[in-house]
């Protein structure tokens, strides 16, 4: 069974690849696609299952098989792979904002209350109380 994180990463760069290319970089996306494609440099079979990924990213086979090769060599180079999982979470980010998605992160400790919301309507207000006490009126 194909690794799930590899089997986004491939899906992603096969559907998203140009747009983080034209990116430059800049994002989390774009690094990996950077990463992905450096390594993949000079390995003429692997060039090619990324292009064919890229030609045909609604093709769930050959998807797999570039999740495959990617797995493959993940396994191979532990340097790739930490690189790879790492960068995926935040180009996942990415991906869902970027569709229309919410993406909410808090890093650190939270001393109080902490709202995280998209289309929020209230009507009437909001009042969170005291976050070392009971609500005084």
């Amino acid at each position: 069974m194909t690794d799930p994180v590899m089997l986004s990463v491939a899906s992603a760069m096969a559907s998203k690849a140009a747009e983080a290319a034209v990116d430059g970089g800049r994002t989390a996306l774009g690094a990996l696609v950077r990463v992905i494609r450096k390594r993949l440099a000079g390995n003429q079979t692997a060039g090619s299952a990324l292009d064919t990924a890229i030609a045909a990213p609604e093709d769930p086979a050959v998807i797999e098989e570039f999740a495959q090769l990617l797995e493959r060599i993940a396994a191979a180079d532990a340097g790739f792979a930490e690189q790879v999982r790492g960068l995926w979470p935040r180009a996942q980010a990415e991906l869902s904002a970027s569709d229309g998605g919410v993406v909410n992160t808090s890093t650190g400790t939270v001393g109080g209350h902490l709202v995280q919301a998209r289309d929020l309507d209230l009507q009437g207000g909001l009042h969170l109380g005291d976050v070392h006490g009971p609500l005084h009126s």
